[in-house]
């Protein structure tokens, strides 16, 4: 798009801007409409504070609030896959060939320096009342126009970081990246949304497990 034209697009925008609360709840409202699948590619960092290549496959299935993730990089964790259910997350192990089973509240994923389950939750993102947002900056990401969003955790150790920034796409209503930052602006992940699809998807085949692998339950 010509440079004009991308300076009206964004003008209208302004006009028209919501409210970082109405962009986020509009995007949950989104994500409900049925299962998905997305490739979230990026950064994350490990448990040295090291940044490291990320490919991850997110699975969802929402009515059952039931969420998977594959991992194939970091290389260190390829053939890893993380189940998150209401209560509990489950942590594959794939050299070990173990489960790890986590209660909800107290997850720890094995492999990373932050808590995955909780920082890919963009809808419990909406629902939090610890974070102050922004208002809403008009964009645009990879040629697509978007809504910048911007929060800050007012106890970060709780929430698990300081910071969070997160790109909407105008039309769509649908996460393009997201990115979570630490003390010091510490990038602990920086994830682009890619391929996302809705899906025909039941929770069986989310919740699903080596018929041999060995059950570890962590209080």
């Amino acid at each position: 798009m010509h440079r004009l034209g991308w300076l009206l697009v964004l003008l209208a925008g302004v006009a028209l801007a919501q409210t970082a609360p109405e962009l986020l709840q509009e995007t949950s409202e989104r994500l409900q409409e049925g299962p998905w699948k997305a490739e979230l590619v990026g950064q994350i960092v490990g448990p040295g504070g090291d940044l490291q290549p990320a490919d991850l496959k997110v699975t969802v299935v929402p009515g059952a609030e039931v969420v998977r993730i594959d991992f194939i990089r970091p290389d260190a964790l390829a053939d890893n896959y993380l189940v998150i259910t209401p209560d509990k997350v489950y942590n594959y192990l794939f050299l070990t060939n173990q489960v790890v089973v986590y209660p909800r509240a107290k997850a720890r994923i094995e492999g990373l320096g932050f808590d995955l389950s909780r920082m890919g939750d963009l809808q419990g993102l909406e629902a939090r009342r610890d974070l102050t947002w922004e208002d809403p900056a008009p964009t645009e990401l990879d040629g697509r126009v978007a809504w910048k969003l911007v929060g800050r955790a007012a106890d970060p150790q709780s929430a698990g970081f300081v910071r969070v920034a997160l790109w909407i796409e105008r039309s769509e209503a649908l996460p393009l990246r997201s990115a979570f930052y630490g003390e010091g602006e510490q990038v602990l992940s920086d994830l682009n949304w890619e391929n996302f699809t809705f899906a025909d998807l039941k929770p069986d085949a989310l919740v699903s497990f080596p018929p041999d692998a060995e059950w570890i339950e962590k209080n």
